[in-house]
């Protein structure tokens, strides 16, 4: 009887559990989808690749397991000048498009697979440490013609901005940054 007993203690506590859990995990998350590919893993790749050039003293080990935009509200503040004509390389209303376009991926975040951080030259952290120098990206929106991208980099919890490549004899390029921001601790 002690048998019984014990299993039916194990067997209410995993149901207890599983009901727990499944009540903390809120009902419009979004699950991230599996793999990047395509041009927006060209474009993540070409990314890594300027910030691995760029942090040569100091380097960037670690890339962060899945798109990220948490800085929305950072880039909000930073084209928030009502005088402001362009904002990335784009006209007033043309850049509230592509950040409105940005928010829209986002939502439907994408995890990073580890061979392919590896074949950068990376690693994948699954936490925003800021004792560890990581790196993460959003997802990527393209304008219509799909030779210009832009996307949100994320250096390490402190910094950021959103990045313009161009496609140029079919290879991603970074032209520019805009909308720089540092984030509050």
């Amino acid at each position: 009887m002690k048998t019984f007993s014990i299993r039916g203690r194990f067997r209410f506590a995993r149901v207890f559990s599983i009901l727990f859990v499944s009540a903390l995990i809120p009902v419009n998350a979004v699950a991230p989808q599996h793999g990047v590919a395509g041009d927006e893993l060209e474009v993540w790749n070409a990314m890594a690749g300027v910030i691995a050039r760029e942090n040569t003293a100091r380097p960037f080990k670690l890339w962060f397991f899945r798109s990220d935009f948490t800085a929305a509200p950072f880039i909000a503040t930073a084209m928030d000048d009502p005088d402001r004509e362009e904002f990335c390389g784009l006209s007033g209303p043309d850049s509230q498009a592509m950040i409105a376009q940005l928010k829209a991926a986002n939502a439907s975040p994408v995890l990073l697979d580890s061979k392919t951080a590896e074949a950068a030259g990376f690693r994948l952290v699954r936490e925003k440490n800021p004792v560890l120098r990581y790196f993460a990206l959003s997802r990527v929106a393209f304008n219509p013609a799909g030779d210009s991208a832009w996307l949100s980099v994320e250096l390490n919890s402190e910094r950021g901005s959103i990045a313009r490549l161009e496609k140029v004899e079919g290879e991603w390029k970074l032209t520019s940054r805009c909308a720089g921001w540092y984030m509050p601790r």
